[in-house]
């Protein structure tokens, strides 16, 4: 529908209209002293050559958000070299995929730089909520936060030697307000993809171990993991295309997945492609990105929700596409 227009700034459109076809070399306008009725001046302004479909329901706005989203996987799929190449040297690729779930509250929990994580209605979390929080480096807003606000069980993990050091007398289980939080020297693999590398992790000039999270689960004794954060600088797309592959995030009823994505290269760019669309594949939507304000071109915070599983009988996540 075209806006409403009313009398008293008929005349500056009108004015305007004199203005660019006098540059034109057109007089195709009425006289600025004649303001023309509200529904003339709709048709003026608003005259589509030919009408496209309102969108009307939630029901159309949701699939016309999720075929646009099936696009790009279709253009990558047709040709993930071509569409890499088509998307290279400028900052298309951080806005290609955004959101396509709706919350009904979202909350942003943590520092407000680089380091908070928005959450899908927080209201609805259970009382029992295990967070798995891997890299933390000086950053801990989110951990915290989630064990004081909503009395969750926060598990951090860095295999970093100098943030080991600074956890050293980190005391395991640490009250915060309702919640615990512990710490452990631990990193999230495979770490590549590369074949005799997947578990080769060196930092600092040292090297650091790594489980994979299906391991990590089972050696903590947990069989759900409500919340999985992901902040490892590069280390993300080998240990997703796992957890893909293996199913590991549906057998672990994970709800929402909240990670940063580092697209620093053409490789890093074509496996956040299949990520996404294999997350996608598994139930989980995006519905929340924000950019991060040190590397906005090329790191973003991506948030995912779990809206459909039919391969788990976990109970569904909180976001409502209906």
């Amino acid at each position: 529908m075209a806006p409403r227009l009313n009398h008293s700034n008929a005349n500056v459109l009108v004015v305007a209209c004199i203005a660019l076809s006098a540059a034109a070399g057109m007089a195709s306008c009425r006289s600025a002293g004649v303001p023309r009725s509200d529904s003339q001046l709709a048709n003026t302004v608003a005259s589509p050559a030919a009408p496209t479909p309102r969108l009307m329901t939630r029901e159309k706005i949701d699939a016309k958000r999720l075929a646009r989203q099936e696009q790009h996987f279709r253009e990558y799929q047709e040709c993930p070299p071509c569409f890499v190449d088509r998307t290279r040297g400028h900052n298309q690729r951080i806005f290609l995929f955004d959101g396509v779930a709706d919350c009904n509250t979202t909350l942003r929990i943590g520092t407000f730089g680089d380091g908070g994580k928005w959450l899908c209605e927080p209201e609805r979390l259970p009382t029992s909520t295990v967070v798995y929080s891997f890299g933390v480096g000086d950053e801990t807003s989110f951990d915290h936060e989630m064990a004081a606000v909503f009395g969750a069980e926060v598990h951090m993990f860095d295999p970093s030697p100098s943030v080991t050091r600074r956890f050293e007398s980190y005391q395991a289980g640490k009250a915060q307000g309702p919640g615990r939080v512990f710490f452990h020297a631990l990193g999230l693999g495979p770490v590549s993809s590369v074949k005799g590398s997947e578990w080769t992790l060196t930092i600092e000039g040292k090297p650091c171990a790594a489980k994979s999270f299906t391991d990590i689960a089972k050696s903590l004794g947990h069989t759900h993991v409500d919340i999985l954060k992901i902040d490892i600088e590069g280390g993300e797309f080998a240990a997703m295309q796992q957890m893909l592959a293996e199913k590991s995030l549906a057998a672990l009823q994970v709800q929402q997945i909240l990670i940063e994505f580092h697209l620093w290269s053409d490789e890093a760019f074509d496996q956040f492609v299949q990520i996404v669309q294999g997350l996608k594949d598994q139930g989980y939507l995006l519905f929340r990105k924000e950019l991060n304000p040190t590397d906005a071109s090329r790191c973003a915070e991506f948030a995912f929700v779990w809206v459909a599983s039919p391969s788990s009988s976990a109970t569904p996540p909180a976001a409502d596409l209906k």
